[in-house]
């Protein structure tokens, strides 16, 4: 575990003998050789070189291990330090003499110690310290045979985050494990009995089976940016299915077909729970003689014979599993922009052209005319516009800017289901547009699905060597509108993917017990915390109530409800 955890080294349990070796290390190798000890104060910090260049009292801890003692030359030869010279060297050969301590190994076996005993063991033990996953564990045994197994995988995860879809290792070993194993528990993945050889081929395989996957939906559902992947833990069966048919898709019926199962699962929560049971069912409805009919009988048995209605479409968009839908009708249904009639899903130049999400009743418009901002962010009030189509219509009433949209680009206006009732663009009027629109959005969704389920699938996007259309995603935080809740989350996960910490998960489901639906749904939320498993959970409130606070601080998070405070917050943690 030492030599191949994920995200630093542990404490060694190793004879003394054994301690210095080399190996190899998913994480910040300056954790081996950075570290310094300052002979004064006793304190140990990784090499700062303003700090301490210039200053003999910080030594390398590499060099105080070291044989020569090269460190002690410097230190005799320096004689501002003599009156102290004594307790420093004392100081430093006693940080030295740690590798002479003899490390017990304490062995904890027997048929009784499955993976989640092993892992609550090792959290239990280390509590101080990172906190073991099971598929740490997993990778661990995996490594032992093959070193580079940890950095093979993350070559994978980061050529689909080059793509827009962000993984972990534990979902990539997840769908790995099904593919080998048919199975979703890691502990069925046995390197011990099986050799590294069939791993390695079926990480070969789910590269492929993955790559096909991104590759139909970012083509055909225009699926480009990591949040409208709303449901990943659905990839392991995905990734299974495509691997036993050789790894593609033999036709577009079956590729539509299967893209229905998986907007649906995302769409109705098959997911939103404990995983591995869910995984299982669905790894066995594979084979049957009808397995994508088999999967959407497991669907309906867990969540009902749904459809969807304009109820679905109600929630604040930042928090809706139905948001990704949303997205994906506009971009298949040629959405058109109201400043220039083009087609959103056509490739553009220029950063003026990147997609942005618009408030059709501006924010600041609605709460000058006492609409709470909550009401502001339904879904109903959501369309998607170029960067300078959404400046320029800034908080401009929609009485006052649809009528020459519908006059300069006939049928723009209509093709992101605006009621064209000029009636219903009237602030007094807004809860019956919403009423109204979330009818027509309800409606295309239902005549999408259906096409999907019954094989039919949108025509794939031309490519043309420029690059798509996607959401903005970076921002300044000194340029985030205090208003916009949208931009503050996107601030939010790009200041803290800057400093090292991974994005967080946007609209994350809390739930009680068993239930079937959450009891509230988080803005932003690091659920294993900023340094997963060693900090505290966190998440981002935005506009909320005092219940949703209660929820998520019952939940165990700690709340932020300002981008300042969370900023501080990451910054102190930077600091420690």
């Amino acid at each position: 575990l030492y030599r191949h955890h994920a995200i630093g080294p542990l404490t060694p349990v190793l004879p003394a003998s054994e301690l210095f070796f080399e190996a190899p290390f998913d994480g910040d190798k300056k954790a081996f050789s950075g570290l310094y000890f300052n002979l004064e104060h006793e304190e140990f910090e990784f090499y700062a070189p303003v700090k301490m260049s210039s200053d003999p009292l910080w030594v390398s801890v590499t060099d105080l291990f070291a044989e020569e003692n090269d460190w002690i030359s410097r230190l005799v030869g320096n004689p501002s330090y003599s009156q102290k010279q004594a307790t420093y060297l004392q100081r430093g050969l006693k940080v030295g003499q740690i590798k002479s301590v003899d490390l017990p190994i304490q062995q904890v076996t027997g048929d009784d110690k499955t993976t989640d005993v092993v892992v609550d063991i090792f959290n239990r033990v280390n509590s101080g310290g990172t906190k073991l996953s099971k598929g740490d564990l997993t990778l661990a045994r995996i490594g032992a045979s093959w070193p580079e197994a940890r950095s093979e995988m993350q070559k994978r995860l980061g050529k689909w985050k080059q793509a827009g879809f962000n993984a972990t290792l534990d979902w990539l070993l997840r769908c790995m494990n099904a593919v080998l194993v048919g199975a979703s528990e890691f502990e069925r993945l046995e390197p011990e009995k099986t050799g590294v050889a069939p791993i390695q081929g079926a990480l070969r395989q789910t590269e492929n089976a993955v790559d096909h996957l991104l590759e139909a939906m970012r083509s055909h559902l225009h699926m480009d940016i990591d949040r409208i992947y709303n449901s990943k833990q659905a990839f392991p069966i995905m990734v299974k299915f495509l691997v036993e048919r050789e790894g593609r898709f033999s036709d577009q019926s079956t590729m539509a077909r299967l893209f229905h199962w998986y907007v649906s699962v995302a769409i109705w929560g098959r997911f939103s729970g404990p995983i591995e049971t869910v995984i299982n069912q669905d790894i066995g409805a594979l084979s049957t003689p009808e397995p994508i009919e088999a999967l959407l009988r497991n669907l309906r048995r867990s969540q009902g014979d749904r459809r969807v209605t304009h109820d679905n479409f109600a929630g604040n968009y930042t928090k809706a599993r139905f948001y990704p839908l949303l997205y994906i009708l506009s971009r298949i249904h040629d959405a058109r922009d109201w400043g220039t009639g083009n087609q959103l899903r056509h490739h553009s130049l220029g950063d003026h052209t990147n997609l942005e999400l618009h408030h059709i009743f501006p924010k600041d418009y609605l709460r000058r005319n006492g609409v709470a901002a909550n009401d502001a962010n339904n879904m109903g009030n959501i369309a998607f516009q170029t960067r300078e189509t959404n400046r320029s219509i800034g908080s401009t009433a929609p009485v006052e800017y649809m009528p020459s949209v519908s006059i300069n680009w006939p049928g723009a206006l209509e093709s992101q289901w605006i009621p064209m009732d000029p009636e219903l663009w009237k602030v007094e009027n807004y809860f019956q547009f919403l009423e109204e629109r979330r009818q027509l959005l309800a409606k295309a969704a239902n005549e999408t699905l259906e096409q999907l389920r019954n094989g039919v699938m949108p025509p794939a996007e031309t490519t043309s060597g420029i690059r798509p259309p996607t959401i903005d995603t970076q921002i300044q935080l000194s340029n985030v509108d205090p208003e916009n809740e949208e931009e503050i989350l996107k601030a939010a996960n790009s200041f803290v993917e800057e400093n090292g910490f991974s994005a967080g998960e946007a609209a994350y489901e809390i739930y009680n017990g068993s239930d079937s639906e959450p009891s509230s749904v988080l803005d932003l939320a690091w659920p294993e915390g900023l340094q997963e498993g060693y900090s505290q959970p966190v998440a981002i409130l935005i506009g909320e109530n005092a219940e949703a606070f209660k929820a998520a601080s019952n939940a165990g998070f700690k709340v932020f409800t300002t981008l300042q405070d969370f900023e501080r917050y990451v910054t102190q943690i930077l600091a420690e």
